[in-house]
């Protein structure tokens, strides 16, 4: 069952003002694709104004406009944070909004499908539970995925208050920024060093199944004593500021999606197999990767990394936390030579 602060379809008392959410996909191995209807099942816009642990640069409705859905948000891979605004003015006491799960899974390979909100509110998609040696317990699920449904219940009080909180409305793109984000310029990507990652199974064997290709080499698993990068921060970039490095993080095929994330730095999506990231990418500075066959993931991200002061040791590593346990995950190291 899917849960919400641990909890099975709670509800939450919300005035009728704005309200800031902070979602983080807590999962093992599934990724999650969220919408928010009224109670006639109406979807219901908002607005993104975070990605991972960052503000953006400019906040993005959800409303259907640049590529979005109206009240979905994008997918949602293990260990990603979304930052959403719902402003509840427009309700009176007593009504109810719901927050929906749309993605289907049947196993932890990749999301089957992403169901129709109407389909979802309508019980027209309603798995049910059977048992398959008789024994009296229910065993499995079939025509569908327990996961999919309604999550969380948000019930409207009044308020007669005034609400003094910003306006995500007054941050979209050509409007005020939120936090500015710097990004390379032309000729320090003309000169940035290039790595390549590819997360996969090549070399993989029974008890050790998933690995990392570095720049082409070998398939190998996790050790904590092999070094796959080490990004010099005394190296300065072609404009003398922090050293860039772009990072190609590939998937290895057999249609598995695989959630990656580098630690310590975050970076900056510049492409997604070739074309632009979406809107709600293309503000923010990132530190999850989806990579694999579903419609908002890719089959090879580049990312712009700035690499600065603090030297150390990190990992980069699939997500999906079957796959990590399994060894998809290599060590880097920032470090400044002497």
């Amino acid at each position: 069952v899917m849960t919400v602060n641990f909890l099975y379809k709670p509800y939450m008392d919300v005035r009728a003002r704005k309200y800031r959410f902070r979602i983080l996909n807590g999962c093992v191995s599934r990724y999650v694709k969220l919408a928010l209807v009224d109670q006639r099942g109406n979807p219901v816009p908002f607005h993104m104004i975070g990605n991972d642990g960052n503000i953006m640069e400019h906040s993005v409705a959800l409303d259907g406009t640049l590529g979005t859905q109206r009240g979905v948000l994008p997918e949602q891979s293990i260990a990603e944070r979304y930052d959403i605004v719902v402003d509840f003015k427009n309700f009176r006491a007593g009504d109810r909004l719901y927050l929906l799960n749309l993605l289907e899974h049947k196993e932890g390979r990749k999301p089957e499908q992403a169901i129709s909100v109407s389909d979802v509110w309508n019980n027209r998609y309603r798995p049910s539970a059977r048992d398959e040696d008789g024994d009296g317990v229910l065993d499995r699920w079939r025509n569908g995925d327990p996961g999919v449904g309604r999550i969380l219940e948000f019930r409207v009080q009044s308020y007669s208050g005034t609400d003094r909180s910003m306006n995500p409305a007054d941050f979209t793109a050509g409007k005020r920024t939120m936090v500015p984000l710097p990004r390379p310029s032309a000729n320090e990507l003309a000169n940035a060093r290039h790595r390549t990652f590819e997360f996969g199974r090549s070399s993989g064997t029974d008890s050790a199944p998933w690995t990392v290709q570095t720049d082409g080499g070998a398939g190998i698993g996790a050790d904590p004593r092999r070094i796959s990068a080490a990004p010099n921060t005394g190296e300065l970039s072609a404009d003398g500021m922090g050293h860039l490095e772009v990072w190609t993080i590939r998937n290895g095929g057999n249609g598995w999606s695989h959630p990656v994330h580098i630690h310590f730095e975050e970076g900056q999506i510049l492409s997604r197999d070739g074309a632009p990231p979406p809107e709600w990418e293309k503000w923010a500075r990132k530190d999850m990767y989806r990579i694999g066959p579903f419609d908002d993931s890719s089959r090879e991200i580049e990312v712009a990394l700035r690499i600065r002061e603090f030297a150390g040791t990190y990992v980069e590593h699939c997500h999906n936390t079957q796959h990590e346990d399994h060894a998809m995950l290599l060590r880097w190291d920032a470090e400044r030579p002497g």
